[in-house]
């Protein structure tokens, strides 16, 4: 009981703490065309759409700017633009937001995304088109019909070898920046430049362990896992691999063979690899989360059994239905509190204690 309450003590002092920041290089443009170098905070492209935030050096003051305060600006690889639009897959309004450019070229293509939305903005000269999917009920039932593949078929028109290729054309921002740039590069190779890359992925191991001791019921884990993410694209999804160790032990009322009343011990030893999908619903401080999935898990049980058909130790190994919640509270940098409740071949109690993420 010492143990959690020291947990829920260092919890209290958590909003007391410095958050972690990431910052990677780039440079904005001014209004004036002036480009300054510094550094851009790592955000998810969807909040980068509305704003920037900016320093000269790692000593300076954080500023943020607006789309109505750059021309643009660039965060490692990717090149955003301040345009004013009319966006007329959501009631024809008038927007200015950052847009990212994948190709430039006769035809330069944007990519807008929205935290629950993305579009394409395809400019010739100064026409601009207004690019949008197909959205449906999960029932099937079409909401709002999508219209990009008719523009792929508008601008494919003077080169007849491309016009077969629409239909193939996935609504996504590499087969977005790859149809562009054909069409840009038919009547005049070369002039087109492709300035897609492959979304980041981040990798972050973590090691946790935890316990919750509890007289004849109690419960160890320990755990290493790699979480895998999209940070410019999700930050609060990740596929999770891993291998992790829980030691429970659980108490039942059996009867035994001469029909008396006793509490039979069980204890579970399982080792296993997970491999899991997880759910984060803040990225703040305080990350309640659950995850699901399936192992390959060895277990191990030993018993204080009295009755024969109840062996006293046995094992098995095979895949396992992995699933779980829990919370975790950021304390200092990538030091967490973390309680898990978890089920894996059998419903364990939930582990409470330190985890650290490198």
């Amino acid at each position: 009981m010492k143990f959690i309450k020291c947990l829920v003590i260092l919890c209290l002092l958590c909003p007391y703490l410095p958050a972690q920041q990431i910052f990677d290089p780039g440079y904005i443009i001014t209004l004036n065309r002036d480009t300054v170098k510094g550094f851009i905070k790592d955000d998810l492209e969807s909040e980068l759409i509305s704003a920037v935030k900016f320093k000269n050096d790692e000593g300076s003051v954080l500023k943020e700017y607006g789309p109505a305060d750059l021309l643009g600006f660039a965060i490692s690889k990717d090149i955003y633009k301040s345009m004013k639009f009319v966006n007329t897959a959501e009631d024809s309004v008038t927007e200015t937001a950052f847009v990212k450019q994948l190709v430039k070229g006769e035809y330069n293509l944007y990519a807008y995304r929205k935290p629950d939305r993305f579009f394409y903005l395809l400019q010739k000269d100064t026409i601009l088109y207004f690019l949008y999917d197909e959205v449906s009920h999960s029932t099937g039932e079409i909401i709002q019909k999508g219209n990009y593949y008719n523009y792929l078929n508008l601008i494919a028109v003077p080169c007849e070898k491309l016009t077969n290729l629409v239909g193939r054309v996935g609504y996504n921002d590499k087969d977005m920046a790859e149809f562009i740039s054909k069409v840009d590069n038919c009547e005049t190779p070369g002039v087109a430049t492709n300035y897609y890359q492959k979304p980041k992925t981040l990798v972050q191991p973590m090691i946790f362990a935890g316990g919750l001791p509890a007289g004849d019921m109690n419960q160890f884990t320990a755990s290493f896992i790699l979480h895998i993410t999209l940070p410019h694209i999700d930050k609060k999804t990740s596929i999770n691999i891993g291998i992790n160790y829980s030691n429970v032990t659980k108490k039942t009322e059996e009867r035994s063979d001469y029909y008396f009343l006793y509490d039979l011990i069980t204890r579970y030893q399982i080792f296993s690899v997970p491999v899991t999908f997880q759910y984060n619903f803040t990225t703040s401080r305080v990350q309640p989360y659950f995850y699901a999935g399936m192992s390959f898990a060895y277990t191990g049980r030993s018993t204080n059994t009295q009755n024969y058909n109840i062996p006293a130790n046995d094992h098995d190994s095979g895949l396992a239905l992995v699933a779980g919640a829990g919370v975790q509270v950021r304390m200092v940098s990538q030091l967490f509190i973390r309680a898990d409740w978890r089920y894996e071949v059998v419903l364990q109690y939930p582990a409470v204690g330190i985890a650290y993420q490198f």
